[in-house]
């Protein structure tokens, strides 16, 4: 996949033009033709259907539209920073995550890492599963912090685990269930639910998630691309939100109730290695220091 290929791609999905295009990228249209060609076959999908009098972008297309936008602003961003990098003497630590939300564990340690390294830069990245793995194996970034995969298929690198993440059901503090002591299926038959999408959501949960919403009924389940769109449901009293609850996540508006019968996930740290690579090692540590302080104070409250 190259740089020129995601750029035409984006440029007909903009104008739905083929001539346009080209236009836009000061090319041939021939070239963007082939262009769009190779990346098809690259990608084993039709990504346009063209016509006479129009262009259309099947479903492929619209599903490969943020993750190319992703990549592409990655690569730009890279040779950029090389480029820079001599003149303003940072070093860029680059992060990557499947949601925003575990991004906030990181507020005390990157605090720390810039009084042990002023000169650090931190750079996040939060793309889908897959590419982000990719973007790691490809070593395009230092570290990935997500719960712990089961994909025995692929390699994704060295896995630390940071801390254990509990599984909770998540109501506004009036809801007739707040007062229960944990959650379990039985509990959430006749409730409206909402649920994190399959494709973003962490294993065990998806599990848990599959089991309701066998035979449930469309108008009793909704679907979030992320925590953070279920959050904000389950606090405007659309559904039961079921998601990890980290330490240190507390809302007064919000209960967030154990759902019995399901383990805790592992969330940690995947990178290739830490050899010759002191930031790296000292990002860990302090991961594993803080994140196991937080957790033993919410033990305690």
């Amino acid at each position: 996949m190259t740089t020129m290929q995601l750029e035409c791609f984006l440029a007909v999905a903009e104008t739905l033009n083929f001539a346009k295009a080209a236009g836009q990228l000061n090319v041939t249209q021939p070239a963007v033709t082939q262009q769009i060609h190779s990346l098809e076959e690259e990608l084993n999908v039709q990504l346009f259907r063209r016509t006479t009098r129009m262009v259309q972008m099947t479903p492929e297309a619209y599903a490969f539209l943020d993750d190319a936008r992703h990549i592409l602003h990655l690569i730009h961003f890279t040779k950029r920073r090389f480029r820079e990098q001599g003149s303003e003497g940072r070093l860029p630590f680059n992060i990557g995550s499947h949601a925003h939300n575990d991004l906030d564990l990181l507020t005390d340690v990157l605090r720390s890492m810039a009084e042990i390294y002023p000169e650090m830069l931190p750079v996040f990245q939060v793309v889908p599963f897959q590419h982000l793995y990719k973007l790691l194996a490809e070593e395009m970034v230092d570290v990935v912090v997500a719960f712990q995969t089961k994909d025995e298929k692929e390699s994704y690198g060295k896995y630390k685990e940071l801390i254990k993440v509990p599984l909770a059901g998540v109501v506004p503090v009036e809801h007739p269930l707040s007062e229960y002591g944990c959650l379990t299926a039985e509990d959430l038959e006749r409730q409206r639910l909402v649920f994190i999408a399959p494709n973003k959501c962490p294993g065990g949960l998806r599990a848990f998630q599959h089991d309701l919403i066998k035979d449930r009924a469309p108008a009793d389940m909704m679907f979030c691309e992320d925590p953070g769109a279920a959050l904000l449901l389950a606090k405007s009293g659309f559904g039961i939100a079921m998601l990890p609850k980290f330490p240190g996540q507390n809302d007064a508006k919000l209960k967030y109730i154990p759902l019995s019968g399901v383990e805790p996930l592992s969330f940690g740290a995947y990178y290739k290695s830490t050899s010759g690579r002191p930031m790296l090692r000292e990002f860990l540590r302090l991961c594993r220091e803080y994140l196991s302080e937080e957790l033993e104070e919410s033990r305690s409250l």
